[in-house]
């Protein structure tokens, strides 16, 4: 639990969950409950039962949907929403143009044209977007860019991110029209990390998407070839497989980080020596991808103290930005170059 004071004089954040399925209740309401700077003054789920629930274990009224919420004219200052990936942007939209600062949970968008609908309605009301990017709050991948950045292994070359899970589903999140797809769904961990990492602008991008295992349309195995300015390449595979690659392979001029996602291996060798590699280990302790109670924390620290929130619109934008490149890239199998920051973007 975070480790922090709070003013006997301070006034809590006022917050709504709108969606309260599993990640709903054991993400958000965890890392909300967390931190003494917030309560939870509503719940919205089209569910009875978890309304129900909610009620009970939360102790705080339950409505249907936004919608409902907005018409009781509840106090609210922030909410997190968590519904289906379709929905994110109208939620959003509407509860921005009530006055309501909002935190989307991955993905914030779906895609380009979503996000730039999002940023207006951000602009327009002078309210707080906190996009979700939950893995740069993950102590494996703060630890390696902490290694990166101290120059470790010397210049940078390649990056590969992968994830292997062998498994089926069968909800809406094998369905395209409900914004479902793994590209979507596992975008923020597997993408998102290389972008930051590399410290670059994308030049281009190739991608290969398949539906090898699930029902539905949405893609269930994705490749990503992400080329850099720097001529850094960047490799993001989520894969169907019983077994894995490396979580994290980083490439240097004078060593490589690999991680499999318990224990972080730092090998430091000079190319033109024959001396053995230098060898470390870091063993990763915490939430994997990130723990919920310190977003929500330094979530409090932007609304209270405005804090720079660590995952920038700008760092989302983008993520969005290049996610569709894939999908257009394997559409078009071809290579997509056509990129726009976040403020050029709105300039046109």
């Amino acid at each position: 639990m975070p480790n922090h004071l709070v003013s006997e004089a301070f006034t809590p954040i006022k917050t709504a969950i709108v969606g309260y399925g599993q990640s709903g209740e054991l993400s958000h309401a965890y890392g909300i409950q967390a931190n003494p700077e917030f309560e939870i003054v509503a719940i919205c789920d089209l569910s009875p039962q978890r309304r129900q629930f909610a009620q009970e274990s939360i102790g705080c009224p339950a409505y249907a949907d936004h919608r409902e919420l907005l018409d009781s004219k509840a106090e609210i200052e922030l909410a997190s929403i968590v519904t289906r990936s379709d929905t994110h942007c109208q939620v959003a939209c509407d509860l921005l143009d009530a006055g309501v600062n909002v935190l989307i949970t991955k993905p914030w968008a779906v895609n380009t044209k979503e996000a730039d609908l999002l940023i207006r309605a951000q602009l327009g009301s002078g309210k707080l977007i906190f996009p979700w990017i939950p893995m740069y709050w993950s102590p494996e991948y703060c630890k390696i860019k902490q290694l990166v950045e101290e120059n470790a292994i010397g210049r940078v070359f390649t990056i590969r991110r992968y994830i292997a899970q062998f498994s089926k589903r069968e909800d809406w999140q094998t369905e395209l029209k409900f914004g479902g797809g793994y590209l979507n769904n596992w975008g923020a961990h597997i993408v998102q990390p290389l972008l930051e990492l590399a410290g670059s602008p994308v030049t281009r991008v190739g991608g290969h998407l398949q539906q090898v295992i699930n029902g539905g349309d949405g893609d269930d195995n994705f490749l990503a070839l992400l080329e850099f300015e720097s001529g850094i390449l960047g490799i993001a595979e989520y894969a169907q497989a019983t077994e894995g690659l490396p979580s994290f392979l980083v490439q240097g001029t004078q060593g490589t980080i690999v991680s499999d996602g318990e224990t972080i291996t730092l090998v430091q060798k000079d190319p033109a020596s024959t001396k053995v590699p230098r060898r470390n280990e870091f063993p990763i302790e915490g939430k994997r991808f990130g723990d919920e109670a310190h977003i929500y924390r330094d979530v409090a620290a932007t609304l209270r103290q405005g804090s720079p929130f660590r995952a920038s619109l700008e760092d989302a934008y983008q993520g969005t930005r290049v996610l569709d490149a894939i999908r257009e890239a394997h559409h078009k199998k071809s290579f997509v170059s056509d990129f726009l920051s976040l403020n050029s973007k709105l300039e046109t």
